[in-house]
């Protein structure tokens, strides 16, 4: 009985975010940080790009997707763009514009190259992981319709 309440505790605790090192699992450590590592990048990497934002700093997702992508955003052009809130959950789509079923990561690196104007991640890579998994977080709880509208 005393091993179960502890099971519940971690497991509450791991949902929350709260767990610590001593209860967590590695797994766990390991989707956390992927998290917190795809933010940092999401706010922070400018993929190489030496283009200014229009807040006339370098130019990382967060230019246009405001609030860590959890609001509708703008492009520089003043055009509004989705949120991100559930674009883990609506992929792969079909893209009108390349007349083809993408992936999240395939929509990632053309946000990257043409947006930006950086040099995308790899398939694969690290980075790209990081990416998916913090898109991932924002997506939690929202209900998965691939081929969906973004909100």
């Amino acid at each position: 009985m005393r091993n179960q309440s502890r099971i519940r505790i971690v497991v509450g605790a791991v949902a929350l975010g709260l767990a610590t090192t001593a209860f967590a699992s590695p797994a766990s450590i390991a989707l956390s940080q992927a998290v917190k590592n795809g933010a940092r990048i999401f706010n922070t990497d400018s993929f190489g790009s030496h283009e200014q934002s229009f807040h006339g700093r370098h130019t990382t997702c967060s230019s246009c997707h405001i609030d860590g992508g959890r609001i509708m955003g703008r492009l520089p052009n003043g055009k509004r763009i989705p949120s991100l809130i559930n674009a883990a959950a609506i992929f792969p789509r079909y893209s009108p514009k390349l007349h083809k079923v993408i992936t999240l990561e395939t929509q990632i690196r053309h946000c990257v190259r043409n947006g930006l104007l950086g040099h995308p991640p790899a398939y694969g890579s690290q980075t790209m992981a990081d990416l998916v998994s913090y898109l991932g977080s924002l997506a939690h709880g929202q209900r998965v319709m691939i081929g969906g509208k973004p909100r």
